[in-house]
């Protein structure tokens, strides 16, 4: 079982600039951390009101990169800083990607297959030239016998670095670099292969989503981006590696597929593997105003096509959190949520509806079909999910009072079929019983009404975290 969170959105910090290390950044982020973020967070915020208090100084002058030098370099790291400021002049200050595995000024990185690593350094020049470049660069350095030295330099197209990657399109090592510019929604990617002393720039485009993975099972890299094309108004899929059968193999756009208009932005893809060449791709996005919805691709050998699945959308509010297609039940097959407004709540606000969340999965041998699985309930906090018996389906509600969910059934009578309480300590009243060994508590009903669920079908019924 996967479990179901709520998506929190985390700042990239750049605690860490000169680590050589690759470090591994968590996709998603629960509350705790984001806890320990804003503790950390915080602890900035005063270090630099001290720091302004103790110099006079009222208002701050300078980049957030400059507070960021450590106290003393690496031995590695001086030698590779003093080659580049014979390269370059003084005149520089370094600059650390956002994100990314690597989160230093200095990358090093085996880049030609040679018994050496190579380094690059990211800076930006404190006088710009008059040409409108950000002053943003990158420049490469090689060890000699003597020590290291500057062998190229280019610029780097953006205000900001975001992340450095490498990948492997196919024997050879491509430098992905991406980056942001101010007022600009998409970020820019610029694809490098470096060979003999020389960074030649493969491919660039903008991107909004980004995401290598083995797409063919080939044993080499592709790239799953989405970018929107300004030409015919909507966002596309495209898939980026090699074409087979190049005799001088550069990345290119293998194939391209239209997403639905209603795509705001992509917020992740969850691959489904069919055989050797085929695979589902689920794509969450979100439409804005808390609404989301799946689209589902085939990819063939590199090839896209689209899966009929419209309607797959969802809401979220304060009663239901945001859902992703995942393989809920851990049965190898993806599933797509598609929330809908439980009995009684169909007329009432978008942030006051409770809603049961069904499930659909592509059919393997027809991915053109989709067919609902189940039926659920998820709670608030995605402690739990509980499958809705079939016999309940139209004829029961839900209500909702603090962190207890009753199940009602929709009738004259409003009988209480089961009570479910998140809870440190045990509800107050008669009937609760703890469930498992977790936080949750349940209360049934004592009633003889057929739809009272019996103590195996509420084991399994109720799946918690």
């Amino acid at each position: 079982m996967m479990k179901i969170k709520r998506l929190m959105k985390t700042l990239p910090t750049k605690c860490r600039p000169y680590n050589d290390r690759k470090t591994e950044v968590p996709r998603f982020r629960g509350n705790g951390r984001m806890r320990l973020f804003g503790k950390t967070a915080a602890a900035f915020a005063i270090t630099v009101s001290i720091c302004g208090s103790l110099s006079g100084c009222t208002i701050f002058d300078g980049s957030l990169e400059s507070l960021l030098y450590p106290p003393k370099l690496t031995e590695t790291q001086t030698a590779i800083y003093n080659a580049l400021i014979l390269s370059t002049g003084e005149q520089i200050d370094l600059v650390y990607p956002a994100g990314g595995e690597y989160r230093s000024a200095f990358v090093l990185y085996d880049l030609d297959d040679e018994k050496t690593d190579e380094a690059i350094v990211f800076y930006r020049e404190k006088t710009p030239t008059d040409s409108g470049e950000s002053g943003l660069r990158m420049n490469f350095l090689d060890q000699t016998d003597s020590g290291w030295a500057s062998v190229t330099d280019r610029p780097v197209a953006g205000t900001k670095i975001e992340s450095v990657n490498f990948y492997n399109f196919n024997e050879d090592v491509t430098i992905a670099v991406s980056c942001s510019v101010l007022a600009q929604t998409e970020k820019s990617l610029s694809l490098l292969k470096y060979s003999d002393g020389r960074a030649e720039e493969q491919f660039k485009t903008s991107f909004s989503f980004l995401e290598a993975s083995d797409m063919d099972d080939d044993g080499f890299d592709e790239l799953f981006y989405v970018n929107f094309d300004t030409v015919m108004g909507y966002s596309h899929a495209r898939i980026l590696g090699i074409r087979e059968g190049q005799e001088d193999p550069v990345p290119e756009v293998l194939s391209a597929v239209p997403l639905y208009r209603d795509v705001s932005s992509v917020q992740r893809v969850n691959r489904q593997r069919l055989n050797d060449n085929e695979s589902l791709l689920f794509i969450d996005y979100s439409k804005g105003d808390n609404a989301y919805g799946t689209q589902i691709l085939l990819s063939y050998k590199n090839n896209l096509t689209e899966v009929i699945s419209e309607g797959l959308g969802r809401r979220a509010n304060s009663n239901t959190p945001l859902l992703y297609s995942t393989d809920i039940d851990g049965d190898g097959r993806i599933e797509a949520p598609v929330t809908v407004a439980l009995l009684g709540y169909e007329n009432r606000t978008v942030p006051e509806q409770l809603y049961s969340v069904e499930w659909y999965y592509a059919d393997e041998n027809n991915s053109n079909t989709i067919t609902k699985k189940f039926t659920t309930y998820v709670s608030t906090g995605g402690e739990y999910f509980f499958y809705i018996p079939v016999r309940w389906q139209g004829l029961v509600t839900v209500e909702k009072s603090g962190g207890t969910v009753s199940f009602v059934k929709y009738d004259e009578g409003s009988l209480v079929l089961l009570s479910i309480c998140v809870s440190e300590t045990r509800p107050e009243g008669a009937g609760w019983t703890r469930f498992g060994d977790g936080n949750i508590f349940v209360k049934g009903s004592e009633s003889d009404d057929p739809m009272v669920l019996t103590e195996d079908e509420l084991r399994n019924c109720l799946i918690f975290f």
